[in-house]
């Protein structure tokens, strides 16, 4: 794995570079934990008929003019998903189910992508535990936590990319350490499998880590084949907030950086920005306890 910051602007200017002379096209990647639909509120929360148009808005605003945006949520209920898919629009879809024992049982971690643009080719969702093929924790984790995985063609490039939305368990530490170790597991299956290989392997996800934390160091070890596309981009050119988790402003919760987005190793993507976006505005209303996490790439076609 090559890790090029800010602190090695030579081999990073050569390999893009060298990435640049490729024919490619755009491709915007979203990370977002949009709190689900509570019935109990936190100090400071409002609830989903107040949050939820404007996030809306928001997913609207930071899709416009773009392609081939990839959103990946988490913490989204069944009905979470219906309202967003409504105030979309048509030419949107979405893949995932729930983690729990039916298909629209507890939250979601969904893949919304222009239907329109992009074919679903395949999908499938992973527990993270010991047996990913069922409903299941996973070592010490307090709740089911999954991974949606897609792959998609593009209708008229026929480009393929993969993408993978994912949420760590947020108390067991062993159970975080081994879904780091089966994430990259999965991309590097998916990264490989078929005739035509991805131009792009992305997941996006909270993962409950910090970079101190040891999925994070999991994720990004060298010989990991995993990059955190934060690192991709100098911090002088990263956009916005540096913190992913806020809180509703309980005074026992400090924020955090928990949420990224990784890409697979050896990448032929340029990253072109990198940005956390708020989650608030004038009106002082969180849209939720996270923030998006966006970034602009451009893959070979």
């Amino acid at each position: 794995m090559t890790q090029l910051t800010s602190d090695a602007q030579g081999p990073r200017h050569a390999q893009q570079d060298t990435l640049q002379s490729q024919v490619r096209m755009p491709l915007r990647i979203i990370s977002y934990n949009i709190r689900y639909a509570t019935r109990n509120p936190v100090l400071g929360e409002r609830p989903w008929d107040v949050r939820g148009p404007k996030l809306f808005t928001q997913l609207r605003f930071i899709t416009a003019g773009h392609e081939s945006p990839f959103i990946c949520l988490q913490e989204a209920l069944y009905s979470q998903i219906v309202d967003i898919r409504s105030h979309l629009g048509p030419v949107w879809s979405h893949i995932g189910r729930g983690r729990g024992e039916g298909e629209r049982d507890g939250e979601f971690s969904p893949i919304f992508y222009r239907s329109d643009i992009w074919d679903c080719v395949r999908s499938e969702t992973r527990w993270l535990s010991e047996t990913p093929w069922k409903p299941s924790k996973g070592w010490d984790a307090v709740l089911n936590r999954i991974v949606t995985i897609g792959e998609f063609s593009h209708k008229a490039r026929g480009t393929k990319v993969v993408v993978m939305s994912t949420h760590f368990d947020h108390i067991g530490v062993k159970a975080r350490q081994h879904s780091a170790e089966l994430l990259i597991k999965f991309a590097k299956e998916w990264g490989q499998s078929g005739q035509n290989r991805p131009s792009a392997v992305l997941i996006g996800g909270d993962f409950n880590s910090t970079p101190d934390d040891l999925a994070y160091k999991v994720m990004t070890t060298p010989g990991s084949s995993v990059s955190d596309v934060s690192t991709l981009i100098p911090v002088d050119e990263h956009y916005g907030n540096h913190l992913t988790y806020t809180s509703f402003g309980e005074p026992q919760e400090a924020p955090q950086r928990i949420d990224f987005l990784f890409i697979l190793e050896p990448r032929t993507a340029v990253i072109r920005t990198f940005g956390v976006l708020p989650n608030s505005f004038d009106d002082l209303i969180r849209t939720s306890d996270h923030r998006p996490v966006v970034s602009d790439l451009d893959i070979a076609r």
